[in-house]
């Protein structure tokens, strides 16, 4: 065997085998070296698309105001988690000087100036003359037994009731300071005990017609509204300007019964047919016979009506349901 042919094919195979690996391990350093540069790069992407998140996340959260008590800025009070419970509303503050003037009432007449009798003219075989004695009579009436302190506080009914025919007087005699006062209240105003009206006078609109009744009777049919101010030693129930006023609405035909028809203890004026409303009153005391306003039987967070208007219009039409069922 030639030995020297043999070696020299030995050393070229592995120079040449040596310059292959060379080659390949030059090519893995470069490949190496390229990743790394891509993990670099792909750190340095990452870490800036944190850094720009949490930059956001930050901004958003000072404009949402989320670091105001850290920074010092006064800090909203929570909502309260609701109990269940109602609510009370905020009293009212009151000018007992002006007590009608957040009402519809606001502008009427006070007391006696709302009660105008009509223009008189003859009506039937009553002259003009005797319908405008008849219209003041009424009005007297009315004074008497709607605006007269007397009645109102003292429950003292002698003027209104020495208006009246005897016969008309002894019918309504009894019903006065016996308990009966609900039987009388669609003709007087009488105040509950413990009430007391402020130092105003009660507003006053409405109107008064005259026509003909039976033989010898005389008509004045009147239609009138009293809006009463109440005072009272518990403000914080007063949550509503109409919580210290009580609205009365009172619609009394007045027949004056004249002529030789009659008998002496009937000649003279008796009611006729009367009807009425009370609007926001305490109903306890409406039930026997008296006035008081509404706070002083309900709890102040109580709703009113919405439609005050009905209330206080004598125009309209009375409602179906009275203000205090029974």
């Amino acid at each position: 065997m030639d030995t020297s042919q043999s070696g020299t094919y030995s050393e070229a195979h592995d120079s040449e085998w040596e310059g292959r690996v060379e080659r390949a391990a030059n090519a893995d350093v470069r490949e190496l070296l390229r990743s790394a540069r891509r993990r670099r790069r792909e750190r340095w992407l990452v870490a800036a698309t944190v850094l720009v998140a949490v930059a956001l996340t930050l901004i958003l959260m000072v404009r949402i105001g989320l670091f105001d008590g850290l920074l010092g800025a006064e800090t909203p009070a929570a909502p309260r988690a609701s109990t269940g419970e109602p609510t009370q509303p905020a009293a009212l503050a009151l000018d007992v000087s002006h007590p009608f003037a957040k009402s519809p009432a606001a502008n009427w007449p006070d007391g006696a100036a709302g009660i105008v009798p009509p223009e008189a003219r003859p009506v039937g075989g009553f002259s003009a003359g005797q319908v405008a004695n008849a219209t003041r009579q009424v009005r007297e009436m009315l004074m008497a037994s709607r605006l007269d302190p007397r009645i109102l506080i003292n429950h003292d009914a002698t003027a209104f009731l020495g208006a009246l025919a005897p016969d008309a007087r002894r019918q309504l005699e009894p019903l006065f300071g016996t308990g009966r006062e609900a039987e009388v209240q669609s003709l007087v105003s009488l105040l509950a005990e413990g009430s007391r009206l402020l130092p105003v006078d009660p507003k006053v609109t409405g109107k008064m017609a005259v026509h003909v009744g039976g033989p010898g009777e005389l008509v004045v049919h009147t239609n009138y509204v009293f809006v009463y101010a109440f005072g009272t030693d518990a403000p914080g129930k007063i949550v509503d300007p109409l919580d210290i006023l009580v609205v009365v609405r009172a619609e009394v035909d007045y027949v004056l019964r004249t002529g030789d028809r009659w008998t002496p203890g009937s000649q003279g004026w008796w009611y006729g047919e009367t009807r009425g409303y009370a609007y926001s009153i305490a109903c306890d005391a409406y039930h026997r016979g008296f006035l008081a306003p509404a706070f002083t039987e309900r709890t102040a967070n109580e709703a009113s009506p919405t439609d005050r208007g009905l209330y206080f219009d004598p125009d309209r039409t009375l409602p179906a349901a009275s203000g205090c069922p029974k």
